[in-house]
């Protein structure tokens, strides 16, 4: 049957080729059509309750996503400061896409006059011509308005920018930063932005550089080492061929089914060409072998070469395919998408190895020169295989690896910790980094949630209501933790001293919760942000420390229990950005958890199948087992977090990392046939296999190693770990699997030829 399908194969090749080359025409039309999406809302599980509550609060107040701006002014009058300010403003006001702009010049303040006797004016009156230290007394009087937009030292200016719902946030962010560059033009200025809302501009910028620069490197790396290893162009060119026509179908599949590109999926190009030529390595190198055996008959070596490698082959792909694909039950779009199109571009990389291997192999001449070359060059390895076969089946050295393992595990599983802050992933240096801690320091953090407050769905016009929002607000200012609390408290206790001289006072409530403007039109937009349009609701907007030890869910949690238990009757929604991203954490680590185990059964089962021994496929998961285990407790020592993009790092380990204990056992398997005992079909095994399976490493693991050099921190860890995972993989699968099959064997259907 393999006979014929070879014939048939090599038959119609010409006719097969034409038909591979319309299907890249037809897929690669579709992928000019996939969008690039990087916001990482979006990735948030719709069900998530945080992100239902944060789309509820969107449905009642305004602005979901802010950029916050500070300038540093080295010299200038405060006056020259407040023009800068109103120039700015000005500016990105222009800008399509933003809702308004909030800073100094924009605050307004209850002042006497006006048919009510209480009128409202800017808190830097565009009125008056004011001094320098009448304007300075006039902040400083309403430091409850002003603290946000001006520094104590008067140094640091500020604005807060609010983006329209559905607006471009990329298009926005570059217009910002093109101001930015203008302004930072002088050297008395400088300037510094930061939001959550921008975050995915500076992903996409890390993965276009890395989509421009690093996919070209691994591809022209990949093809250096596959040179070195077969020094034939046409078989580097066949390896590779795999690669892009199984990239192009499934890039093209994704622009059919509309799924958008995002710095996730963005990894799969540089993932598959590794892992494509992994399966082509081994057909290679055993065809040219055989090749070498039946004296130069091409159909002879392919059908010897693909009866004994076609099972090993599609178990490898099956099981890689199986550790991607389990993604596609988590909760998280991102790794969902990421999971199903690489086990997907796995699948058709399988399917090419089979089909378009034998089509280049058919065009070459039937000499075995090189061929003989090649097998002369692995011999000079059996030195160092003598070696590890003393060490692994005939010594009892190996057992201080044991030890050493524990303490890693011990160490590194302890340090590991998951981080759900999306501004964290980018890098240290990079500007909104920069400006995250630069504004911290002024703001008091840069983490925002509201929290909303309702009592028994009544109008909140009573003095007895508000007393109880002060006490709810006054204990949340005195949380550790919480750097501000913005809320209409401080218009109140004004309004209140000025009609009043109480701090609470029925005509100031009267006034703030009419539906009707007292204070003009202006003001009234102001009101928005903290009370509803019923006047049923208030919201409190609540400003977190940056100190990665302040949880805000936990904040968010004691405040809302404080509230239940000492105002009974009130309603609290408490959501936002900090809520809603630290609420990803648990996300996160149940898409890990949920992931490893859909994985890892899967694998276990196909191993199980394939070898007909539940022995061989607990074997042959041992040592993906622990190299799965050294990398998580590496990803602990090296401070590596588990955040969107490293929560595919251990499913890839397996994926890929299981495809040497595959290979081992299959040919441990073919080798006990031939050998006349246990012992010498392990050394004839490691002897075998050992060279191929260190040459899939090194080209797998360096091709990821290219990640390393990107400009986002999490594909730089990504590609480091994997690296160091397909040389542990391969490791612990010569190493584990020799002696469990040294000591246990694989059982007398397997063995039925042992004399030891």
């Amino acid at each position: 049957m393999l006979e014929s399908f070879l014939r048939n194969l090599l038959r119609f090749r010409f006719l097969i080729i034409c038909g591979l080359l319309f299907s890249v025409l037809f897929f690669g039309y579709y992928i000019t059509k996939i969008q690039v999406d990087n916001d990482t809302v979006k990735a948030i599980p719709p069900k998530l309750q945080a992100k239902i509550d944060y789309d509820n609060l969107k449905k009642e107040y305004p602005a979901p996503y802010n950029i916050l701006f500070l300038a540093e002014f080295s010299s200038g009058t405060l006056s020259e400061k407040i023009d800068s300010l109103h120039s700015w403003t000005s500016t990105f006001k222009q800008i399509t896409g933003i809702a308004g702009v909030s800073d100094l010049n924009s605050v307004q303040i209850p002042v006497r006059g006006g048919f009510f006797g209480i009128t409202s004016d800017y808190l830097v009156s565009k009125k008056l011509t004011l001094e320098e230290e009448q304007i300075r007394e006039r902040i400083n009087e309403n430091k409850e308005f002003s603290s946000m937009f001006i520094s104590d030292d008067e140094s640091v200016v500020g604005m807060v920018i609010g983006i329209q719902n559905g607006a471009d946030r990329s298009v926005i962010m570059d217009n910002i930063l093109w101001h930015l560059e203008r302004i930072n033009t002088n050297p008395q200025i400088t300037t510094y932005v930061t939001s959550e809302g921008a975050v995915s501009y500076f992903i996409d910028k890390a993965m276009k550089h890395d989509f421009s620069i690093l996919l070209p490197i691994c591809f022209l790396l990949v093809f250096l080492l596959l040179y070195r290893i077969f020094r034939k162009v046409h078989y580097v060119v066949a390896a590779l061929m795999v690669n892009i026509l199984a990239l192009i179908w499934t890039f093209g599949l994704m622009g059919i089914m509309e799924i958008p590109f995002s710095v996730v999926t963005s990894i799969i190009p540089v993932i598959l060409f590794p892992i494509g030529v992994a399966d082509a390595i081994h057909l290679l190198k055993l065809y040219r072998h055989n090749k070498v055996l039946h004296h130069g008959n091409i159909l002879n070596a392919l059908k010897s070469t693909y009866s004994e490698l076609i099972t090993p082959c599609f178990l490898t792909s099956l099981t890689t395919f199986a550790g991607f694909a389990s993604f596609s039950f988590s909760e998280i779009s991102w790794t969902r998408t990421f999971g199903i199109f690489t086990g997907i571009a796995v699948v058709f990389a399988f399917f090419f190895n089979v089909i378009l291997l034998p089509l280049f192999l058919s065009f070459e001449k039937p000499k075995v020169k090189n061929e003989y070359k090649e097998i002369y060059e692995e011999k000079l390895l059996s030195g160092f295989w003598n070696f590890f076969v003393k060490f692994s089946i005939e010594s009892k050295k190996w057992v201080i690896i044991i030890p050493v393992l524990i303490a890693v595990f011990i160490t590194g599983f302890k340090s590991v910790y998951v981080e759900s802050n999306s501004i964290t992933m980018l890098p240290e240096e990079n500007m909104l980094r920069k400006s995250d801690n630069f504004i911290a320091r002024h703001f008091g953090g840069t983490r925002f949630f509201s929290i909303v407050l309702k009592c028994n769905n009544e109008k909140l016009d009573s003095k007895q209501k508000w007393d109880q929002i002060e006490k709810i607000s006054s204990y949340i200012k005195n949380m550790d933790g919480i750097g501000n609390v913005s809320s209409v408290m401080p218009l109140m206790h004004k309004l209140s001293g000025m009609l009043s001289g109480e701090r609470l006072s029925d005509a100031a409530i009267s006034m703030v919760t009419a539906t009707k403007g007292f204070f003009g039109k202006n003001y009234m937009e102001y009101l928005k942000n903290f009370l509803s349009e019923d006047r049923k609701s208030t919201r409190l907007q609540i400003t977190c420390s940056n100190d990665p030890e302040i949880k805000p869910l936990q904040i968010a949690q004691r405040i809302d229990s404080y509230v239940k238990e000492s105002f009974p009757g009130w309603e609290t929604l408490i959501s936002g950005p900090a809520i809603l991203n630290e609420s990803m954490s648990s996300v996160l680590i149940k898409t890990q958890i949920s992931s490893l185990i859909s994985t890892f059964i899967p694998v276990f089962l196909c191993l199980v199948l394939f070898f007909r021994s539940i022995k061989v496929g607990f074997f042959s998961i041992i040592p993906i087992v622990f190299s799965t285990g050294f990398i998580y407790a590496l990803m602990g020592i090296m401070g590596v977090t588990i955040n969107l993009v490293t929560v595919i790092i251990m499913n890839t380990c397996i994926g890929i990392g299981i495809d040497y204990a595959i290979h081992f056992v299959s040919g441990y398997i073919h080798s006990r046939k031939l050998a006349k005992n246990r012992h010498d079909a392990i050394k004839r095994t490691i002897h075998d296999k050992g060279t191929p399976i260190l040459f899939n490493a090194f080209v797998v693991g360096t091709g990821f190693l290219v990640l390393a050099f990107s400009g986002f921190p999490p594909i730089k860890d990504f590609g480091i770990l994997v690296f160091v995972s397909m040389f542990a993989s391969a490791g612990f699968s010569l190493l584990f699997l020799s002696i469990l099959i040294s000591l246990f064997g694989f059982g007398k259907t397997i063995e039925r030829r042992d004399i030891v």
